[in-house]
């Protein structure tokens, strides 16, 4: 009897156990890094997202153009497309693609300074879900001989601001642009500005030290593309693309 009792005790523990560990984590942040998309999503679909770019001498200049097609029912919005490092610089549409239609994205990786196996990684971020598609340069860097491999190291303001400094949401929208801050420019001051696509400020806010997400209200804009500049400190300008819809 005391054996049975002991055992009814040990299992009681072990479910109290289980709700003290498990319990807690309905109150865990996402892992998301970015917020989904708040507002309309479509699909995209590359016709390749890898491109192998065989054996190139150091210094060589790889481009690829990569097509893609917006499969879903609402108009595909590309608010960002960065490389895995300033060697790999990609150029993306910022108009809204409608369903049905096709686009293009360039990259350009610059081997300067390379060497070995590489693979250039490329993060485009959309109206999607997931919001992140993820493109490839790959192939090898041959070293010549005699080459100068001195690699430019960026000086504090370069290097001061990341290029994930912000994210920007939703997108497209209809009357508050949010900018959600990464945490390692919490407490730094920062302008940000928002342009139209011919260039023409909008609006501008310089604050003294960033504490989180920002917003701004565009219900007033005309419909069309716009862009977000961010500076943090010294450091060099960051820009995301989006879509006023009303």
């Amino acid at each position: 009897m005391q054996s049975l009792t002991r055992s009814f005790s040990w299992l009681i523990t072990a479910v109290l156990l289980c709700f003290a560990f498990v319990l807690p984590a309905q109150d865990m942040p996402s892992i998301d890094r970015f917020p989904r998309p708040s507002g309309p999503v479509t699909k995209m679909e590359f016709e390749e997202t890898t491109y192998d770019f065989g054996t190139v001498a150091e210094g060589t200049k790889v481009s690829q153009i990569f097509t893609f097609t917006n499969t879903g029912d609402e108009p595909l919005v590309l608010s960002d497309a960065k490389g895995s490092c300033g060697c790999t610089v990609p150029q993306w549409p910022i108009e809204p693609i409608m369903p049905g239609e096709s686009a293009s994205i360039t990259v350009e990786f610059n081997s300067k300074g390379k060497m070995g196996k590489r693979m250039q990684r490329i993060t485009i971020t959309a109206n999607t879900e997931p919001p992140q598609t993820f493109l490839a340069l790959t192939g090898e860097v041959e070293v010549q001989p005699g080459a100068d491999l001195s690699i430019h190291e960026s000086t504090p303001a370069e290097s001061e601001l990341s290029p994930d400094c912000f994210a920007i949401f939703p997108n497209p929208t209809s009357e508050i642009l949010k900018l959600k801050m990464e945490e390692s420019s919490l407490g730094k001051p920062a302008t940000i500005s928002i342009f139209s696509k011919s260039g023409q400020l909008m609006a501008r806010r310089i604050i003294e030290a960033i504490d989180g997400t920002l917003e701004f209200n565009v219900a007033h804009y005309p419909a069309g593309t716009y862009m977000a500049n961010v500076q943090i400190g010294t450091g060099k300008p960051e820009t995301r693309c989006f879509v006023v819809v009303n």
